[in-house]
């Protein structure tokens, strides 16, 4: 059984050798086989030199600079993945620490699904704080009825919990998957691509499972630098929301209008609409 395993990085050196060093301690079944490819994109912190340096075995396949995460696991794909043959693709991301059966605990789950019948599947596996312990990342389910594209995390539990989509900072994708919808959808460059692969194996009859437990450790993005920074101006919220790492229009037109439904047009246009209101409600309240 082969395992590939990818992943994007840029100007995380540290925290890039450090989920690296994780996966290779993980404990893997007999006959299973792993390797890496890493794509980095543009780093000029050194990342690839290090990486080259304590792990020479890993696929390192250098980008332009402007890929960003989906653009770069597109073509870590396209230039190394979906030339091998393997089983799984594990897809990760570079700050994540992982447990020691992090894998093992992910493989179990896949053999479950397998058991069952399924064969098209991620399987993503859950993520906590490195200080509090809290829940960050793992799998995402619907949080109304009535709204497709709001969701909510969910924590792991000691059996295998169904999912709507994923986040993939650390998922499990068989070959099957990968054969019945592709890889990452070419529209998105940085947000929303996984949330999309989710989606998209769902409505194509694939399964979208929680691992049980927690996987290892993985904190939030801070908010400094992002459009939900506080004190920020309504321009630079503008600014940053419709910038490459936020929703820029088109992008999330395409979102929305795949995955929303008949009222995709009022989804696609609220978080526009709540920096404009959100600004004038400001502005009345210190009038």
């Amino acid at each position: 059984m082969k395992i590939i395993a990818l992943a994007t990085c840029h100007n995380r050196k540290e925290s890039t050798l450090r989920a690296l060093s994780s996966l290779y301690r993980q404990r893997l079944p007999d006959g299973c086989e792993l390797s890496i490819c890493l794509v980095d994109d543009g780093s000029s912190d050194g990342t690839a030199d290090a990486v080259r340096a304590r792990f020479p075995e890993v696929e390192l396949i250098e980008g332009s600079g402007s890929l960003y995460w989906a653009g770069g696991m597109r073509y870590g794909w396209e230039h190394y993945v979906k030339k091998q043959e393997f089983e799984y693709l594990l897809v990760f991301n570079d700050d994540v620490e992982l447990y020691p059966d992090a894998l093992e605990t992910m493989l179990s789950a896949a053999t479950s699904l397998e058991a069952e019948g399924s064969h098209a599947f991620a399987v993503a596996g859950a993520f906590r704080n490195s200080d509090t312990g809290e829940l960050t990342y793992g799998g995402v389910v619907r949080q109304y009825w009535w709204h497709p594209l709001k969701f909510k995390k969910i924590a792991p539990a000691d059996s295998i919990r169904k999912l709507d989509t994923v986040n993939m900072n650390l998922t499990l994708i068989s070959r099957a998957a990968l054969d019945l919808v592709g890889f990452l959808s070419p529209e998105f460059v940085h947000k929303t691509a996984d949330y999309d692969f989710g989606l998209r194996l769902a409505q194509a009859g694939g399964r979208i499972a929680l691992a049980p437990g927690y996987v290892g450790t993985c904190d939030t993005n801070p908010a400094a630098g992002s459009v939900n920074e506080p004190g920020i101006s309504v321009a630079e919220r503008w600014r940053r929301l419709n910038g490459v790492k936020g929703q820029p229009a088109r992008i999330r037109a395409v979102y929305c209008r795949r995955h929303g439904g008949i009222l995709w047009p009022l989804y696609w246009a609220m978080p526009y609409l709540r920096i404009c209101f959100g600004s004038t409600l400001k502005r009345r309240k210190r009038s």
